[in-house]
């Protein structure tokens, strides 16, 4: 107790003296990290994950939503092109579609009879067309001018008979028994031959008028039989047509509606993913089956837009196989999807459009490549040797400007550089420093 009251005592200023302040620590003032510019090698790339794959493959999708009723396929399978892989639960749409098709081949029926009486009346129409025209020429041929004439000609002889018949019984007449004469009686017949002469010239000439009036019908028939055969020959029954193009229209639509229910294979080839099985629920445009063709193999990959636009077609890289990471392979962009690319288009067959890029294996004869291997690749965009660089992390920028803190003596001064190739370890420095020189980072 008593040590204690003396060392109480002691802790208190005596009577007088001024008491000590208490001395408060510097704050540690953290150290930046600094950079040393340094000479050498800067590279430009761009690095992405792909799995090898067919160097044609189609991936199969239904069009429709539905539930897959068959799988005819296994992983693995051989198949060839037309061959049908997969089917949705489609058995009410067949049977629209076989009735669309009767339908269709009644009124397809329908039509072609109309069109057989069409040509029957036609080829009626043509032959009676062709009597009509010969029956013309026949009338034209029968031509009753010479019977005219003949008949003028008799006339004009038995009236010169009757004048000469006349004159000798005129000279008879004033002897006695003329009525009786041998004179007389040759009068009389003279008299009836110029009757019948008269006569037949008559009739010659009814005869020449009503061939005239049978030349005129003859050819109104010909005209008649013209317009016939033109009403034969027209355009066929339009409401007969459009009930045909219906029943096209709807077994097209039904026909196009299966076919959005079915996978059929594009290709022969082999079955490398089967994503469909009796009794799922699938949704349009999903993957369910991928059909590949036998032969070369490539790198596969998909790509987001930022990398696509700093690649082109042609471009050498690098292929590191994952489960071989001490071999490395050298390849060659061959596609790049729409519109960075050539490539993307939809088949049709694959029903979706490919926005893989596609890299060609330029030296992968001896190496065993598998079909699904992850792989890296890597692009070179650019290159430089013997240039200064620094890490990103050193370069500092401010209104579009890239600078650097210099360590000078006992300060820092600010000096602006020019930037070339940019990567994500190091950035090469164009103008503003030297080899040597310590950056203070920020």
């Amino acid at each position: 107790m008593v040590a204690a009251l003396l060392a109480g005592c002691g802790g208190r200023p005596m009577a007088g003296e001024e008491a000590t302040p208490t001395p408060i620590p510097t704050a540690a003032v953290p150290s930046k990290p600094t950079y040393t510019v340094q000479r050498g090698t800067v590279i430009d790339s761009v690095s992405f994950t792909g799995r090898i794959a067919p160097v044609q493959e189609e991936q199969l999708f239904f069009r429709v939503d539905g539930r897959v009723s068959q799988v005819h396929v296994e992983q693995g399978a051989r198949v060839r092109k037309g061959d049908i892989l997969a089917e949705l639960d489609i058995a009410d749409l067949l049977n629209q579609l076989a009735q669309a098709k009767v339908a269709l081949e009644a009124a397809q029926g329908r039509l072609e009879s109309a069109r057989a009486g069409a040509e029957d009346q036609k080829a009626t129409a043509e032959a009676n067309l062709e009597i009509a025209r010969l029956k013309l020429a026949q009338a034209k041929v029968q031509d009753p001018g010479p019977s005219v004439a003949i008949a003028a000609a008799n006339r004009d002889k038995a009236h010169a008979a009757l004048e000469l018949a006349q004159a000798a019984y005129d000279r008879r007449a004033a002897q006695p028994g003329a009525a009786a004469s041998p004179e007389a009686l040759a009068l009389q017949r003279a008299t009836q031959d110029a009757q019948i002469a008269d006569a037949q010239y008559q009739l010659a000439l009814q005869g020449q008028q009503a061939h005239d009036y049978d030349l005129r019908i003859l050819e109104q028939n010909v005209r008649l039989a013209e317009l016939a055969v033109a009403r034969a020959g027209g355009a066929e029954d339009p409401a007969l047509a459009q009930e045909v193009a219906k029943a096209q229209l709807a077994v097209d639509r039904l026909s196009a509606q299966v076919d959005a229910a079915r996978l059929v294979s594009p290709l022969d080839g082999e079955v490398t993913l089967v994503a469909a099985y009796v009794g799922r629920t699938i949704s349009a445009y999903s993957p369910a089956i991928n059909v590949a063709a036998p032969g070369a193999l490539e790198v596969s990959a998909d790509l987001l837009g930022d990398a696509l636009q700093r690649l082109g077609i042609g471009q050498k890289c690098t292929i590191t196989l994952i489960n071989y990471p001490g071999k490395e392979l050298h390849g060659t962009i061959r596609r790049l999807p729409y519109p960075y690319g050539t490539g993307g288009s939809a088949s049709s067959s694959a029903l979706a459009e490919d926005r893989s890029t596609r890299i060609a294996i330029d030296d992968a004869a001896g190496v065993p490549l598998e079909r699904g291997a992850l792989v890296r690749v890597k692009v070179t965009l650019q290159q430089k040797d013997n240039v200064l660089w620094l890490p990103p992390g050193a370069i500092r920028s401010y209104s579009g400007k890239d600078f650097v803190l210099v360590a000078s003596g006992a300060g820092q001064q600010r000096v602006a550089i020019v930037v070339g190739i940019r990567s994500d370890e190091r950035c090469e420095i164009e103008s503003g420093v030297s080899e040597g020189q310590v950056v203070v980072g920020p």
